[in-house]
């Protein structure tokens, strides 16, 4: 990320679920004094630097890594390598999805074998820095509308801004994101054999 004429330069790291990212800072020539600084971001960890910045190793803990970097003077920035391991601890569950990519299909997450309805599926949606994501539901049949006592709901989270939005019934509906992250929970009820969900997701280009 060196020699970059952008004062703000974002990569996306991205492995399978199952996986957690190291990185190690080969080298830096940030300004700190001018307010030039190193973002890392992931959905279990926030950090920032710039001083002593050399050798120094960030772990993700998930599977998605952010890093962003704000230089002031131009050529300024950091040499990163990054490595990809067996996740320490397991953050998600077994129905989890991961998505990559400008776009794809969301689905109703697959029946735990054990039958178990307490465990909530999550899709997350990762696409290219600096765009956003649009996902329009197709199909959308969670069981009664009007019956919102039960959990038979699925819940849209803007990673960016953690707003989130809950989607009930046979509702269909066009959701956008603000920054290039999204997840999905599909609650409760929702992966009953007579629930039914697919969408559509879609990067667009920012506002």
């Amino acid at each position: 990320m060196t020699g970059v004429e952008s004062r703000d330069c974002t990569v996306a790291i991205g492995r399978h679920l199952h996986e957690e990212i190291s990185v190690t800072i080969l080298e830096s020539s940030l300004n700190c004094s001018a307010g030039e600084v190193l973002l890392f971001s992931g959905r279990m960890m926030w950090r920032t630097g710039c001083r002593k910045l050399p050798l120094s190793l960030i772990n993700s803990r998930t599977n998605t890594l952010i890093v962003k970097q704000r230089v002031v003077l131009p050529g300024n920035g950091v040499i990163l390598q990054y490595n990809s391991r067996t996740a320490t601890k397991k953050y998600y569950q077994d129905c989890d999805q991961q998505l990559f990519g400008p776009h794809g299909e969301i689905m109703t997450p697959v029946q735990l074998p054990d039958g178990r309805q307490e465990v909530v599926c999550r899709t997350f949606i990762t696409v290219a820095p600096r765009q956003r994501i649009a996902i329009r539901a197709l199909n959308a049949d969670l069981g009664p509308g009007d019956n919102h006592t039960h959990f038979n709901y699925i819940l849209v989270r803007d990673v960016s801004t953690m707003r989130t939005v809950v989607f009930h019934g046979k509702q269909q509906f066009l959701w956008q994101s603000t920054g290039s992250q999204a997840e999905i929970e599909f609650h409760e009820n929702v992966k009953d054999h007579r629930t039914h969900f697919w969408a559509e997701y879609q990067a667009i280009e920012p506002k």
